[in-house]
């Protein structure tokens, strides 16, 4: 019961992203490395590690955060907020399959599941007239980066949380610095507003969020804790009508739903068990 509780309150953290990121009209890899790099001094203050447990995973797992953050971050810039969420939130699908390939064999559900929200991902790449096929690209890679970060969380319980938060965040912070310095794009200089938003996007959705989701896949299974987290999309698509008047024809939400609905598919139980 906890732990669900615990997911819950994750989703509504991380369903603020889309917005503070958008606010904060920063480029993708900045965004992504301060977002990164305000929230690891919290780490520290909260669990105060005497000892770093080294490993590589929260290594791979750095450099797939990194890439889901700028891409998907920067997609928010050429495709709707509800758009571009709702593609990225399929990580879900792609985490599924990343823990097939590190032993979780997937259930037929899953696979429809999987073929169903990607059907209804192809038909919202054209649904709104302000998403260009760039944003959808960019968002749907950010897609698989996430699915291998978050399934990572789920197959490194071998090292002690803070040691693999702390690894994770730190090195995914060092290569969205790298990816600023070789895409050129400077990490000082924004106006005051950048940095409101910037520092609301670390303490809501990355400190509280992102930490608690990892937390949470130390307990349950991958695909139910990563579909679960396509609330995002929705509650996403919400503050934006709410607070960007981003609104969308009534086709794109239908796509949206489909796309939830093959997620929701992978949650019910193999049509061949009894």
């Amino acid at each position: 019961m906890i732990h669900a509780l615990l997911l819950f309150i994750a989703v509504l953290a991380v369903s603020s992203a889309a917005i503070f990121a958008f606010l904060a009209s920063a480029p993708g890899v900045v965004a992504a490395f301060w977002r990164l790099a305000i929230s690891i001094p919290f780490i520290f203050l909260i669990y105060r590690p005497r000892k770093i447990q080294l490993s590589r995973m929260p290594i791979f797992a750095g450099f797939a955060l990194a890439l889901h953050f700028s891409f998907w971050i920067e997609s928010l810039f050429h495709a709707s907020i509800a758009v571009s969420t709702t593609i990225v939130c399929t990580h879900s699908l792609f985490s599924g399959l990343f823990a097939y390939l590190w032993g979780e064999k997937p259930r037929p559900n899953q696979i429809l599941g999987v073929v169903v929200a990607m059907i209804g991902v192809y038909f919202l790449s054209g649904a709104d007239a302000r998403s260009d096929v760039y944003g959808v690209v960019l968002a749907l890679a950010g897609a698989v980066a996430g699915g291998y970060y978050f399934a990572s969380a789920r197959f490194a319980r071998d090292v002690d949380f803070p040691s693999y938060i702390l690894l994770t965040y730190s090195s995914a912070a060092i290569f969205s610095f790298l990816a600023c310095l070789i895409v050129s794009k400077p990490i000082v200089g924004y106006p005051f507003n950048t940095w409101i938003f910037l520092i609301l996007l670390a303490l809501i959705p990355m400190l509280i969020g992102h930490t608690l989701l990892n937390y949470v896949l130390r307990h349950m299974e991958v695909l139910p804790v990563t579909a679960s987290v396509i609330g995002e999309a929705v509650g996403a698509a919400i503050l934006a009508a709410i607070f960007l008047n981003q609104t969308l024809q009534p086709d794109a939400y239908l796509y949206m739903f489909v796309i939830l609905f093959g997620i929701a598919i992978t949650f019910v139980k193999s049509f061949s068990s009894k």
